[in-house]
């Protein structure tokens, strides 16, 4: 009994000791992230891939990938809940005025009737999300749920969001299947990989945080 309370005693300090507290450095952090944000909004990582061409598929396949979600990831395992929450909605609101088009398309009030809006909106219940399971612990289990809960998130919202759009619009099923193909199903597994990387970058990130304003 004793040794379960000596545990609980050390887990309740670790965990009071490891919240980032507000102070001029954690506003710094969540302005960090935002910029960090909007620069992955703009950043395209781009891979060719070499293929004989006996295979019929040309001499090489191209490889576009923009980090939006793993950055995401990465703000809810770094900041946390709350501060991880009022990034996001900083970059939301930046977005939306007619000052700071920080979206890939653009910015104002008009780009809530963007298909893509529903991934950008979906970014508050991601953030969310993945930083409540990560409070649970630092099982391997933990972090993939966290991950993929982070991910399946933005991609389910912004699909379903997508389509109400779409329905407004009426836009053909063939135009709504393709988008939701290009924009999710070909993209949801390098979500969940890099991801799962941004994540433990974050933690480590978090690590040397604690020792530098503990």
């Amino acid at each position: 009994m004793m040794n379960k309370r000596v545990k609980a005693g050390i887990k309740k300090f670790h965990k009071e000791n490891t919240r980032i507290r507000f102070c001029l450095g954690t506003v710094a952090l969540v302005f960090l992230c935002v910029v960090l944000l909007i620069i992955a909004t703009f950043t395209q990582i781009r891979i060719n891939f070499n293929i004989p061409a006996d295979m019929g598929l040309g001499s090489y396949l191209k490889f576009e990938y923009i980090p939006q979600i793993p950055i995401v990831i990465f703000i809810a395992a770094f900041l946390g809940e709350c501060w991880g929450l009022l990034a996001i909605l900083i970059y939301v609101f930046l977005g939306l005025s007619p000052w700071f088009p920080v979206f890939a398309l653009g910015g104002g009030l008009s780009y809530v009737f963007q298909y893509n809006f529903g991934y950008i909106f979906a970014y508050i219940f991601a953030v969310l999300l993945t930083a409540k399971e990560l409070k649970r612990d630092n099982s391997v289990l933990i972090l993939i749920k966290a991950v993929l809960y982070g991910v399946l998130t933005v991609h389910v919202i912004g699909t379903i969001y997508m389509a109400i759009i779409a329905l407004f619009r009426h836009d053909s099923i063939h135009f709504v299947s393709n988008w939701i193909y290009y924009q999710s199903l070909s993209k949801i597994l390098y979500d969940i990989v890099f991801g799962i990387l941004a994540l433990l970058i974050a933690k480590g990130c978090r690590k040397i945080l604690w020792l530098i304003m503990g």
